[in-house]
Order: C-alpha cells, then structure tokens, then sequence
C-alpha cells in the first residue's frame, strides 16, 4: 500500500503489507471466534494464534511458550520492566518513552550517559549494573538509528547476573535479532504490520501487569486481538526474511539523502561516526526550527518528523539529542528522514532538490 506523497517517517509507522493484510483477512471474516472458547469455532481461531505464536518463535530463535502478544512495543516495554519487579533499573539516557516511563516507576533508576556521537558509555554501565534487577537497552535509537552493541552489553549483564531487556522495535527487519537478550520487545507497525500488535519474548519468568483473565499463559489478560497476532506473526517473518533485502536497497538512498544534507552549511548530522540502522537519517540545522522544517517539508509532499511521534506536538528539543550534547537551539532544528522499502530513487532526488531552498526559507 502506497501513501500518497513522499513518506519518509518510516520510523514512526510504515504502511501495511498487502501480503500481511491477506493473511489476516480470515481471521477479521470467518474465523471470528473467541480463541479461548473450546468449540471448533473458537479451536479455529486458537489454532491461527499459536500459528502465529511459532512463527514469531522462529524468527527469534526462542521457544513459542516465551512468546507473550501484547498491543504493541509499549506494552511490551512496560511488561519487560514492571512485570519483572525490578528493585533497580539500569538503562539508557536515550531510551524511548515506552522504556523511560516505566523505569521511572521503579525504586531505582540509572540512566546510562551516551557521547556526543550517540556511543553507549560502556564503563559507565558496567559500574551501574552491580546490585541491579534488570538492564533495558535498545538495540537501535528511533531517532538517530545509531546501533547499540547488544552482544557487549549482554556479555556485562552477564557477569553482572543482571538480565538483559532489549527494545528492538526500530531493529526489526534492519539489523539482523541474533543478539543475546532474556526479554526483547518488538511492534508489528513498523515492520509493515498492523497498528495495536506487538510481543515480548521472555526467556526470564515475568507477571502480568494487565490481570484479569489467564490469557498468555497468564501473562497478559484481554481476549487475543487474532487478527492483530496473524499480522505481527506474517509481518515478522518477512521483514527478518528481506532483512538483508532491504539493507542493499535503502542504504544507497538514506546515503544519498545524507551527502544532500551535508552540503548544506551549518548541517549536523547525528551519529554519523556509529553504526546506524539503513534507513536513518537524523539531520539538525542551524539557524531552523525542526517544527518549520516539517511544515514546510510538508506542504511540497514529503512526509518526515521532528522526532519521536510518541510526543506529538511537543515544541521541546528531543532529549535523544539533548543527551547527545546538543545545544538546545541547534536540537530544535534537527528532523529525522527515516525510509521504507516503497522508497524510491527518484523521491530521494526530489528531495535533495528541494531540501537547500526549504532551509533557506526556514532561516529567513
């Protein structure tokens, strides 16, 4: 499914796949029926949610009981954190809200500083880890696609004996979900899925922060949304499946967006000494609102963000870039391009051909 214009906020939610919509399509029709009744109607939809179940397994190496569907990489978050009962918390200073919010919850917090460069300080974390209940790191920022290595932090949590909880929402379908972790949270709409479907795979016992009922091995109560898991089930294997697909093809264009955007003066880009996810592009400009930037971005038909959808309308700088040291000014002129597999050459073009005179007039 195409959106009309240039859509370059993949980050905050890609279209959905016509071939994942056709997968869900028999649940949303014939196989309506609760899946925890035990007639053959409700036996039926079951059977599409433990489909769904292994199949999110498999792309994650894990058993299909670690499996936990939730509405989504926020709920998922918030059941990594709270539904372990962590006395003390350690994370990072550019965690997502989904991360942040819960943590604060928490007895204690240490919030793990980052370079001016988006790096993790890795020192800093492992004197923070003894005497913690759970590490959270993301496996990739929303904002800057800087790549947190995951496979170093898991070697600190482990001799530490700190389990490890990794955000991997903005990793899914761009880095390869071989890292070591003993909870990971992952959403559906940003791998081309449906809104409202998410997971969190947990190889540590959590409880469940929503009681009622005993769905989810009485992890997660609520009646399955089966439709929703179908989706999150078919949108993960495919994205893990062209995962290297979509590397080849995006990384060229999100490249070519980047050289556009470093020629023009008092251009910052951020994290761009680090790895980064293949279709990021956070770009702060002197002198420019980020708020500017996007309106006027959008009245030419292109579609980006300011920063995290999940705080719409806010005017403040993003944190992600506060942390990074960014004076604020320059913070609240920074946008984020963040593509999807539907991007094409000629719109990256049309882009970079339009991006100096929308600068200029934001100055101005």
């Amino acid at each position: 499914m195409k959106p009309s214009g240039i859509y370059l906020d993949a980050n905050a939610t890609t279209p959905l796949s016509r071939e994942v919509m056709a997968q869900m399509m028999p649940a949303l029709e014939e196989l309506f029926a609760n899946p925890s009744s035990v007639h053959k109607p409700g036996q039926d939809a079951r059977a599409l949610v433990d489909a769904a179940r292994e199949r999110c397994a498999a792309a994650l190496g894990c058993a299909p009981r670690e499996i936990i569907f939730t509405s989504g990489g926020t709920e998922a978050d918030a059941l990594a954190v709270l539904g372990t009962r962590p006395r003390k918390v350690v994370t990072t200073a550019v965690e997502h809200p989904a991360v942040l919010g819960p943590c604060a919850a928490v007895p204690e917090c240490v919030r793990i500083p980052v370079s001016g460069s988006g790096e993790l300080d890795l020192d800093a974390l492992r004197r923070a880890l003894p005497g913690a209940s759970l590490c959270s790191v993301m496996a990739a920022n929303n904002e800057t696609g800087v790549i947190f290595p995951i496979a170093r932090v898991a070697a600190l949590c482990r001799e530490a004996g700190v389990p490890l909880h990794v955000d991997a929402v903005q990793a899914a379908g761009k880095v390869p979900l071989d890292f070591p972790w003993d909870l990971v949270s992952l959403s559906a709409h940003k791998i081309s899925g449906p809104k409202g479907a998410g997971l969190l795979a947990a190889r540590k016992k959590v409880s469940a922060v929503q009681t009622g009922g005993h769905q989810e091995r009485g992890r997660r109560a609520g009646t399955e949304n089966v439709a929703a898991i179908v989706g999150m089930g078919a949108a993960l294997e495919r994205a893990v499946a062209q995962q290297s697909e979509l590397e080849i093809r995006l990384r060229p264009l999100r490249d070519r967006l980047e050289a556009a955007a470093r020629e023009i003066p008092g251009a910052r880009i951020a994290g761009a000494e680090l790895p980064r996810t293949c279709n990021t592009l956070n770009v702060a400009f002197e002198g420019c609102e980020g708020e500017t930037l996007l309106s006027a971005l959008d009245l030419e038909g292109i579609a980006v963000s300011a920063g995290s959808a999940c705080s719409p309308g806010s005017l403040e700088p993003s944190p992600v870039l506060l942390a990074m040291g960014y004076p604020k000014a320059l913070a609240r002129g920074a946008i984020r391009f963040s593509l999807w597999s539907g991007n094409t050459e000629e719109e990256i073009e049309r882009v970079c051909a339009v991006l100096p005179a929308v600068v200029a007039r934001a100055r101005s």
